[in-house]
């Protein structure tokens, strides 16, 4: 599974996932967020591991251009 680029809730414990701490996936026409911890079963420091630090780099560099959140855009 891919790491998340959107915050989101996680579907299966509720709780909410910034982008890079957790993985998705798509159901239909939604896209749905799991954390880490339910997806894999592993616990993530507070300050994430190396796929969610760049994960956010990523993410602040999308803000940063104008990009995060336009559609279509990957």
């Amino acid at each position: 599974m891919a790491r998340n680029a959107y915050g989101g809730y996680c579907r299966e414990c509720g709780r909410w996932t910034p982008p890079g701490f957790g993985h998705f996936e798509r159901r239909g026409r939604r896209w749905l967020v799991h954390c880490v911890e339910c997806a894999s079963g592993r616990k993530l420091p507070s300050e994430g591991d190396i796929a969610a630090r760049e994960m956010q780099r990523h993410v602040e560099n999308m803000k940063r251009d104008g990009r995060y959140g336009k559609r279509g855009y990957r």
